[in-house]
């Protein structure tokens, strides 16, 4: 897997030992709103804390776009199971430590307070507690760039301080 090297504060201690990073993916019709949502995507990566390596990665389908998907698909109940499980798994090796420091990552609020806040509450399924809080990274990248839009092709032009490094 690809490896993100920090460009500056190598060797520092971090806060947390490992990042999750998630997109959920949720039902959609174009053009309408659909009531209620449903997550039918549950992607995600671990990304160790102090050296930017990708960990692991977690990808469950829960539903797709065919009915035979849907009816063949895994509950967001046994989703988060699952997630739990490799979480847990993906961290074993995380030395001696009592307890794993981890932090999950999205861009913007939706996939944590409002999807699958909504669709945990909606099915009466236990939310794990680490889902309660998150790093919205769209908060320090709109900060750094002036606010405003939210995507890459808002970067302003010219050269960009090589904050990671990359690397296979």
């Amino acid at each position: 897997m690809a490896t993100i090297m920090a460009a500056r504060g190598q060797g520092l201690e971090q806060d947390f030992d490992f990042f999750v990073v998630v997109d959920f993916e949720a039902t959609c019709v174009k053009g309408a709103r659909i009531f209620p949502q449903e997550i039918i995507e549950f992607p995600a990566v671990l990304v160790d804390g102090a050296t930017g390596r990708i960990e692991s990665a977690f990808r469950r389908e829960l539903t797709g776009i065919r009915q035979e998907d849907v009816d063949g698909g895994v509950d967001l109940g046994e989703a988060l199971w699952l997630h739990g499980a490799w979480l847990k798994a993906a961290t074993a090796g995380a030395g001696n430590k009592r307890s794993v420091r981890l932090a999950v990552v999205t861009w913007g609020d939706w996939d944590c307070r409002t999807m699958l806040e909504f669709e945990c509450r909606f099915k009466g399924i236990e939310k794990p507690s680490y889902f309660d809080q998150w790093i919205n990274l769209r908060v320090p990248f709109q900060a750094a760039l002036g606010g405003g839009g939210s995507n890459l092709s808002n970067l302003p032009m010219g050269p960009v301080p090589p904050y990671f490094a990359w690397s296979n």
